[in-house]
């Protein structure tokens, strides 16, 4: 009678811990815990296991079982138990799910925000490359030696300024393509 009562307060033990996992909401998870020779439940939810551990036990103490009865429940009882508490240990691995989404999650925003810097970027130096452009037409209306040497300058500026937009175009195609 020992063994039964002490079985019983784990089993009650167990099933608050799996009232508290059936709370947690995990995408994927699975429509039956165990194998179906195990259990005759077939549940999503793992205290409806445990439950069914219960009742078992609970049949334990009814005075017209046979002995061979009793033994096989009480195999089964041992059996459900330890399949229980080998699925508390695999929790970690059922709510992996929803920490990959949450990481996606995390990659997703990033992106988002990578993207608004591309896109800022690309802003500033179109604003960059007008400035040069204006810069360019003043040079050209003085005609001196000294302003030839700085609308050179300033044409090798352009350059590296329109390489700069067309990485930063390029980047953003790349980022926009992932994003798909």
């Amino acid at each position: 009678m020992d063994l039964q009562h002490t079985l019983a307060q784990q089993l009650h033990a167990l099933k608050e811990n799996a009232e508290q996992i059936d709370l947690q909401y995990v995408m994927g998870k699975p429509q039956n815990w165990f194998e179906s020779s195990l259990f005759t439940t077939h549940s999503p939810y793992l205290a409806d296991y445990v439950s069914e551990a219960l009742r078992n036990l609970h049949s334990l103490s009814q005075p017209n079982l046979s002995t061979s009865a009793k033994t096989r429940l009480v195999n089964r009882v041992s059996e459900q138990t330890i399949a229980i508490t080998r699925a508390f240990k695999n929790t970690r691995t059922r709510i992996a799910p929803s920490n990959k989404k949450q990481k996606a999650q995390a990659v997703i925003t990033q992106l988002r925000a990578n993207s608004q810097e591309l896109y800022q970027q690309l802003s500033d130096t179109q604003g960059y490359e007008r400035r040069l452009l204006d810069m360019i037409e003043l040079e050209k209306r003085q005609n001196n030696q000294e302003s030839i040497q700085r609308t050179l300058a300033l044409h090798a500026r352009l350059g590296r300024c329109r390489q700069a937009l067309s990485d930063i175009e390029s980047q953003i195609v790349k980022l926009e393509q992932n994003q798909r």
